[in-house]
């Protein structure tokens, strides 16, 4: 598990800094894998806040969000391709 440090907190300025993974040109905030218990700060993605929190998002449609987009780890590793 994850205890936020200075190379947690790296890591995830890296990933916001991507950009949202649906949207690339939109910023991006991280968003913690929701399959993986406890929190790791290292098992993040980054999504703009529409695609984090809006009507149609990770957070409030989550099962039809991941059926369009993908599961929660295939966007993980779209992330670590996008970060290599």
């Amino acid at each position: 598990m994850s205890r936020n440090t200075a190379a947690d907190k790296r890591h995830m300025k890296r990933v916001a800094e991507l950009g949202c993974l649906i949207h690339p040109d939109t910023p991006a905030v991280v968003h913690h894998l929701q399959c993986v218990s406890p929190r790791d700060s290292m098992l993040v993605i980054g999504l703009c806040p529409e695609c984090h929190v809006g009507e149609f998002s990770i957070h409030n449609t989550k099962a039809e969000f991941l059926r369009v987009y993908g599961d929660e780890w295939h966007l993980l590793a779209e992330t670590i391709r996008r970060l290599a």
